[in-house]
């Protein structure tokens, strides 16, 4: 099943929408949560690599992947490691 790509970017838009009606309506607690779960993200990628050279498998660490373990949480991570193993696989 094709998703039209309109689609996709209007749910991109509703998502940014909503991220900024919750920043504007409680500014402090969004901005610590945003900035919890990034360093959360981080340690996560860490905790990643940390196990994965007992196996020899490294995933980069940098913005993109920080954010995305931040704010997905450990299914962001699981993502990434299942994206790696993809790629690689290719």
């Amino acid at each position: 099943m094709h998703i039209p790509a309109m689609w996709l970017w209007v749910g991109v838009i509703v998502v940014v929408a909503f991220l900024i009606g919750q920043f504007f309506r409680k500014p402090g607690t969004v901005a610590w949560i945003i900035l919890r779960n990034c360093a959360l993200g981080c340690l996560f990628v860490f905790a990643v690599n940390w196990v994965g050279t007992y196996v020899n498998f490294h995933l980069p660490f940098n913005p993109v992947t920080a954010l995305t373990a931040g704010f997905l949480g450990l299914p962001g991570v699981a993502a990434l490691v299942a994206l790696k193993l993809w790629v690689l696989a290719g």
